[in-house]
């Protein structure tokens, strides 16, 4: 209320033992009359001439009392008046008018037309000092930079322009939206039209416009700001339906528009992409702007929707290129290639079984990765022998009677590009070797392996392989005798399952749960979820000061449809699934001894009896027998730089139940860019990359109106508080204009 107050110092100044005459030749102060009663004057309105010598009698009865009295007569002229006129000429009269008041506010009014002047004032009359200081500073011509939040509000929702008065609506739509995007609104113009129109006007500008332009502004403005998405993506929708052949014939300029709403655009370029590497022209350009989407775009549910997943396009750039096989020469050069390079194609074989990406493609890919992968299966079987010795045998012995903290966690089936994917939140030292699995590749021999002493004998029992522990005498042919063979070992040793509370203890196991018995889609989703307890789990063991281990039992081979052709030429007396065992030696094919008996493996995708199973282990695939073991220790003596709020300002009286939170990085040469998460009331909100640069998050809360909270921002990999601002919610929704 400035303007108010500026009016009430003019008041103050004049004669207050007589009436004051009050006249507002642009009708500025009729609804605000009341203000000044507040502030001790009594008021009265002269409705009609007629009534003025009774207006005069009452108002001399009220000044003789000991009252302060303001006699209003609107935008009448003081020559009109009679028994007024006398206040008036003995200079007790005040004139109040728009550009008076901007005069005095020193504002300069340049070329703007009164009705434009007149309209700002009425509108901004109840606004604080501190607004028109801004707009004094800003100037006029910039005054749509002030009234944005108000524009958006009404794009966000139309019901808004209920809440606004006649004034406000008056200068948004007849003034502010009419000049600045060239539209025919009044102040009866509905808020349903004024929104649709207005929105229009500025997602056209998105083509019709350059950056840099005032309305190609606007639309930056509103893909950059996470408060109103909701908004954008809704008038998005319907400009798309009625102008998409305008948008499409403009699609070039949205390749570089990472944030802009259009689905049908987003689809387009999708599509375009995909027969760039269907056709395998152009397909590295395609994949690099797979990657930049992937970055820069933010995964929303309309382009979900339309089909469209640049992430996982991206999955498809090992295909780029075949990979360079002819270093093969050994098991070890084998493993040296898989490491480097080959699991990329499991892991790609993998993520495609459960892709959104469009049938032919996947064909496709599937066409190139399975070609990839006979190759290599060709190298591996020259190399591979099931008879060779592997490190699987007393891994977890071995690493455990090691001196200081160590933590071996154990994962049923982790195949070793799974492995790859493990992303730790804190910086450390990652160190991933492919090692072979015991064989048969199955949960008995695999885990029997990794806690026996490393002196081991496979033995048929049942008809089934198990091992036995040389050094201890047991047979490792259930969880328990297993457990028990390690601590019989390891005294001391510890062994929990995943998701358990850490003990006190310098030896420690961590199991997950076992996958046999999963079908193929509860396996993808398991890994899925698994592969983010994993991260979070070494995390919380390198923080507690353990040098972290991954093992696994064993792999696993995801058939191609059709592979599940019976290869059992031999006379088995008892056949797995991918393996039989036999009294003779087998003939042909790769086989091992174990006591009397010999076990024969499948070929490839080849199995011994029928399986209704979806993944696939017990064979001798590199996919079923190559196992990670994979070590983290942290990393010490690297400083982070400090990652800081950047509008406390703005947070420190909190609005709205959902606010951004701006977050930077200290300038610093030598530190590394942190991750951290956010702490608002019970809320943890972990930011999904590193802050390197200017990071926005948006927070919704639920807090009770006058209530203080904090907003922290703290290291993630050690909780560190990095800064923080309190907040007050005071939800009055208090418009800029």
């Amino acid at each position: 209320m400035y303007l108010l107050g500026i009016v009430l110092t003019r008041l103050e100044k004049l004669d207050s033992s007589i009436p004051v005459v009050l006249k507002d030749s642009d009708l500025l102060l009729r609804e605000s009359l009341s203000y000044f009663e507040e502030q001790g004057w009594h008021y009265l309105v002269l409705e009609n001439l007629d009534r003025e010598f009774l207006t005069m009698l009452e108002a001399e009865s009220l000044a003789q009392s000991g009252r302060k009295v303001i006699v209003y007569i609107a935008n009448r002229s003081e020559k009109d008046l009679v028994y007024l006129a006398e206040y008036w000429d003995r200079g007790n009269g005040e004139l109040i008018s728009a550009i008076n008041l901007l005069s005095e506010l020193r504002i300069a009014r340049g070329d703007f037309k009164k009705d434009f002047l007149v309209s700002l004032v009425r509108y901004g009359l109840n606004r604080d000092k501190d607004w028109w200081q801004d707009l004094k500073k800003r100037g006029l011509e910039n005054i749509s930079k002030i009234v944005k939040e108000s524009l958006w509000e009404l794009l966000s929702d139309s019901n808004y322009a209920k809440s606004l008065s006649e004034a406000e609506r008056n200068f948004i739509f007849t003034h502010f939206a009419n000049a600045t995007f060239d539209l025919k609104l009044t102040a009866s113009s509905s808020p349903e039209e004024a929104s649709t129109l207005i929105a229009e006007k500025i997602l056209e500008a998105s083509y019709k416009s350059r950056p840099g332009d005032e309305l190609h502004e606007y639309y930056s403005e509103w893909t950059r700001e996470s408060e109103w998405e909701e908004s954008l993506h809704l008038h998005a929708e319907k400009f798309s339906k009625v102008r998409k052949e305008e948008l499409l014939a403009n699609i070039e300029l949205f390749e570089d528009d990472c944030k802009h709403p259009f689905t049908v655009i987003e689809k387009e370029l999708f599509d375009k992409k995909i027969q760039a590497i269907l056709q395998e022209e152009n397909a590295a350009q395609a994949i690099e702007f797979a990657k930049e989407r992937t970055r820069k775009r933010k995964k929303r549910d309309e382009d979900r929707e339309a089909g469209v997943y640049w992430e996982e396009l991206l999955w498809l750039e090992p295909l780029l290129q075949e990979p360079d096989l002819s270093s093969i020469g050994s098991l070890e050069s084998f493993l040296s290639v898989y490491s480097s390079t080959l699991w990329k194609y499991d892991s790609l074989d993998r993520k495609l079984r459960h892709s959104h990406l469009p049938d032919k493609l996947k064909t496709w890919a599937v066409k190139k990765v399975s070609g990839i992968n006979k190759i290599a299966e060709n190298h591996w079987k020259s190399h591979y022998d099931p008879k060779i010795q592997t490190e699987q045998p007393g891994l977890l012995y071995r690493i455990l009677k090691g001196e200081g903290k160590k933590a071996i966690i154990v994962v049923d089936a982790l195949r070793y590009e799974l492995s790859c994917e493990l992303s730790l939140k804190r910086k450390a030292n990652v160190q991933n070797k492919p090692i072979l699995a015991v064989t048969p590749t199955e949960t008995p021999v695999g885990m029997g392996a990794l806690f026996s002493s490393g002196e081991i004998e496979k033995i048929l029992k049942d008809k089934r392989v198990f091992i036995v522990d040389k050094k201890t005498g047991k047979t490792l042919d259930s969880v328990p005798n297993r457990e028990e063979n390690l601590k019989e070992l390891l005294p001391g040793v510890e062994i929990i399952q995943l998701g358990s509370e850490l003990p006190e203890t310098e030896k420690l196991v961590v199991k997950t749960r076992d996958i046999d018995s999963m079908g193929h889609e509860e396996l993808m989703e398991f890994y899925g979820d698994i592969m983010t307890k994993l991260s979070d789990m070494a995390d919380k063991l390198v923080k507690a000061g353990y040098e972290v281990h991954f093992t696994s039992d064993h792999g696993f081979y995801l058939p191609v449809p059709g592979e599940t052709v019976k290869q059992d030429k031999t006379v088995s007396y008892s056949s797995g699934i991918r393996y039989s065992l036999n009294s003779a030696k087998p003939e042909e094919g790769k086989y091992e001894q174990t006591g009397s008996s010999y076990i024969l493996y499948a070929n490839s995708g080849n199995v011994f009896k029928d399986y209704g199973g979806h993944f696939w282990h017990g064979g001798i695939t590199y996919q079923e027998v190559i196992i990670p073991h994979l070590v983290i220790t942290p990393v010490v003596g690297e400083r982070r730089k400090r990652v800081m709020i950047g509008n406390k300002d703005r947070l420190k009286v909190v609005q709205k139940d959902h606010f951004e939170v701006f977050l930077f990085t200290e300038i610093d040469m030598f530190g590394i860019a942190p991750r951290v998460y956010i702490q608002c009331l019970d809320q943890k909100i972990e930011i999904e990359e590193a802050v390197n640069e200017e990071t926005r998050q948006k927070i919704k809360v639920n807090a009770k109106s006058g209530e203080t909270f904090k907003i922290e921002v703290r290291d993630l990999e050690d909780g560190t508080l990095m800064d923080w601002v309190e907040c007050e919610y005071l939800p009055t929704r208090e418009r800029i204009f």
